[in-house]
């Protein structure tokens, strides 16, 4: 049926989109068509009181030697009433999996992030995934490739970071998952500047999934990106903590 791929990839332009990276490894589906919607939610009260939300919805078509992902991401946090937080993407990656070890792929991506002063960013990008294992309860693989990204920003005056910037990276990934009574999902990104490896991103992303109820699940997430030189106003550090409830079909 090759007018599904191509359908796929028309939706997923239009997708709308938490985070300037995807957990891709978490996603990839079973033969034929498959996918499923999160909701996320989080808060707190006290010294500090907010209440962040948001949703996932994700398809993949895999038609045994390729696959086509298509992803979306949004979120919105919320502190004494005013909006603080104000961040999307959508993301769609094609992959082929003839080959049973060695998997290449093309990808492309557009995400926004407030709190991180992204008014959005484009990329795209090829590279090679590379199955070490893959087993019903343990699965391995890592991933490297090269990307282009261009990103425009909402910096202050005199900011030694230019508003709109390309560059060339590196990326390399790492995935672990340990499917027993929960799946418990590991992977880490390194992003280098290839002209400059003082500009790194670094990201790690720990999910642990249990089934409640026929398709429906829990998801906890904890969340960690470095940004060696980030932009003006914006911390090195980004952390998040949050649960999510979904659906899998």
């Amino acid at each position: 049926m090759p007018s599904i791929p191509l359908l796929l990839f028309a939706l997923g332009i239009f997708a709308a989109a938490a985070d300037a990276q995807v957990n891709i490894e978490t996603q990839r589906g079973r033969p034929g068509v498959s996918g499923g919607f999160q909701v996320h939610y989080g808060g707190a009260t006290g010294n500090s009181e907010f209440f962040d939300g948001g949703a996932t919805a994700n398809i993949t078509y895999n038609a045994g030697h390729y696959t086509v992902l298509l992803l979306g991401r949004g979120l919105l946090g919320f502190a004494s009433g005013e909006r603080f937080s104000n961040q999307g993407l959508s993301h769609v990656r094609f992959t082929w999996t003839r080959h049973v070890r060695f998997q290449p792929e093309v990808f492309g991506q557009l995400d926004y992030a407030r709190p991180r002063k992204l008014v959005n960013r484009a990329l795209v990008g090829t590279g090679v995934r590379t199955v070490i294992r893959n087993s019903e309860t343990f699965a391995l693989s890592v991933g490297n490739g090269l990307m282009w990204e261009r990103e425009n920003l909402d910096l202050p005056p005199l900011a030694r970071h230019d508003d709109l910037n390309s560059v060339i990276r590196s990326t390399n990934y790492l995935n672990l998952q340990i499917d027993s009574r929960a799946a418990i999902r590991l992977t880490g990104y390194c992003q280098l500047n290839v002209t400059d490896v003082t500009d790194t991103h670094v990201i790690g992303d720990l999910e642990i999934t249990s089934a409640l109820i026929g398709p429906l699940e829990q998801t906890t997430s904890l969340r960690y990106r470095l940004d060696s030189d980030p932009p003006d106003v914006v911390e090195k550090h980004d952390v998040h903590i949050g649960t999510s409830l979904g659906l899998k079909f």
